[in-house]
C-alpha cells in the first residue's frame, strides 16, 4: 500500500500535461514554462542575435524545449519490397582439408557474371544426361570496386544571417533553461521495407536438386607412365626426352646428381665475352585472385628433367633415385608418396 501512495503524485504529473512529462527538470519547471508560450524556443528552431534580444527583452528566462516521443506499439500499415535477392547454396568436398564445406552466393544470370569485390556471384550449369545429376559452378575470375568520381560543380554561394548553430548551447548561459518533453502516444505507423530472398539448394535440404557433392575426381598417380618414360635417358639431349609425360601432380626427385634436375633452363648465348641468358616468364594476370570452380579442374602440366651436363657422359650410367609426387589439391602434404625408379642415362 506504501508503494502505491508514492508513485500517485508521479502518475498526476504526468497527466496534468496531455499525457507529456517535461524534464530535465522533471519534478517540476517553473511556472512562466509552457510549451507554446512566447518566451519557449524549440531546440532545432535557430534565432539570431536580435531575436533573442527581443525575446530577453520581456521573457525572464528563455526556455528551449526539446520533444522526445514515445511510442508504446509499432503498426505497419503495409509491406514494401525493396529488392529481391536469388541466392544459390551447395555442399562441396574442400581437398585441401577433405572435409565438407558449404558455399552460399548470390546468384549470377550468365557465366563469367562478375560482381563487386566480395560479393562476386556463382553461375552453376546442371546436368540430368548421367545416371546421377550433377552440377558444376564458377565464380567469374575478375571483381569491380565502387569508384566515387568527384567532378567540379559551380555551386551559388549564398550569404546567411549570423545565426547560432544549435541552441543547446546556450543552455549554460545565464537566462535560459533548456527542457525535454516527453509525449507519449499509442500507436506509431510506419511502412515495413524489407529484402525478398531466395534461395536454391542444389545438394541439400528438402528440396534439393541432387545429392552430388562435387570434388576434383583426380586419378591416381601413373607410376607405370613415370616408369616406362624414365627408363632410359640419353645425357645428349638438353631435355631428357619428356615431351609426352603431364601429370596433375606435384613432383619433386631425390637421389639424381646435380646435372640432372627439374629446373628449367634458361636460354643463353655467347655474345663478345659476356654471356646472354634470356629467362622466359609466363604469367596470367587474373585481377584480384582466380576463378573458383566447383568441381576443382584436374589440370596437368609437363614434367621433364633438365641436361645440365657441359658435354654427355662418356659411357652409359645406371642411377636408382626416388621420385615424390603429391596431389596438387590434396589433402596430403606432409607425408609424400614415392616411386623408386631405375634410369639408364646412355653416353656417347
Amino acid at each position: 500500500m506504501s508503494k502505491t501512495l508514492l508513485l500517485f503524485p508521479i502518475v498526476a504529473m504526468f497527466s496534468s500535461c496531455n499525457n507529456s512529462t517535461s524534464g530535465l527538470e522533471s519534478i517540476s519547471e517553473p511556472i512562466s514554462y509552457t510549451p507554446d508560450g512566447q518566451c519557449t524556443i524549440e531546440l532545432l528552431d535557430s534565432k539570431t542575435d536580435e531575436q533573442l534580444d527581443s525575446l530577453r527583452s520581456f521573457c525572464d528566462t528563455i526556455f528551449i524545449r526539446r520533444v522526445v516521443n514515445v511510442y508504446k506499439d509499432t503498426v505497419y500499415d503495409d509491406t514494401v519490397i525493396t529488392k529481391k535477392e536469388n541466392y544459390t547454396s551447395f555442399i562441396y568436398l574442400d581437398r585441401s582439408t577433405n572435409k565438407r564445406d558449404t558455399l552460399t552466393k548470390f546468384t549470377a544470370e550468365k557465366s563469367g557474371e562478375s560482381g563487386p569485390c566480395g560479393r562476386v556471384p556463382i553461375y552453376c550449369t546442371l546436368d540430368s544426361s548421367d545416371t546421377q545429376k550433377r552440377f558444376s559452378c564458377a565464380e567469374a575470375s575478375t571483381c569491380y570496386m565502387y569508384n566515387i568520381i568527384a567532378r567540379d560543380v559551380e555551386a551559388a554561394v549564398i550569404r546567411l544571417p549570423d545565426a547560432i548553430p544549435s541552441n543547446s548551447l546556450l543552455c549554460s548561459q545565464p537566462g535560459y533553461r533548456c527542457v525535454v518533453d516527453t509525449v507519449y502516444h499509442d500507436t506509431f505507423h510506419t511502412t515495413l521495407r524489407t529484402i525478398a530472398c531466395d534461395t536454391t539448394f542444389l545438394n541439400y535440404g528438402a528440396n534439393a536438386w541432387t545429392d552430388y557433392v562435387p570434388a576434383v575426381n583426380a586419378p591416381a598417380f601413373d607410376t607405370a607412365a613415370f616408369r616406362k618414360a624414365l627408363d632410359t635417358l640419353d645425357t645428349q639431349n638438353e631435355i631428357f626426352g619428356m615431351d609426352t609425360l603431364f601429370t596433375g601432380y606435384s613432383v619433386s626427385v631425390e637421389g639424381l646428381p646435380d646435372w640432372a634436375s627439374t629446373k628449367k633452363r634458361d636460354t643463353c648465348m655467347a655474345k663478345d665475352s659476356t654471356t646472354i641468358c634470356i629467362i622466359k616468364v609466363t604469367e596470367t594476370f587474373r585481377p584480384y585472385g582466380l576463378a573458383n570452380t566447383y568441381p576443382t579442374h584436374y589440370s596437368k602440366v609437363p614434367f621433364y628433367l633438365t641436361n645440365y651436363l657441359e658435354s654427355p657422359l662418356e659411357k652409359d650410367t645406371l642411377i636408382t633415385w626416388t621420385l615424390k609426387y603429391r596431389y596438387n589439391r590434396g589433402n596430403n602434404f606432409k607425408n609424400l608418396d614415392s616411386l623408386t625408379i631405375t634410369t639408364l642415362f646412355r653416353g656417347i
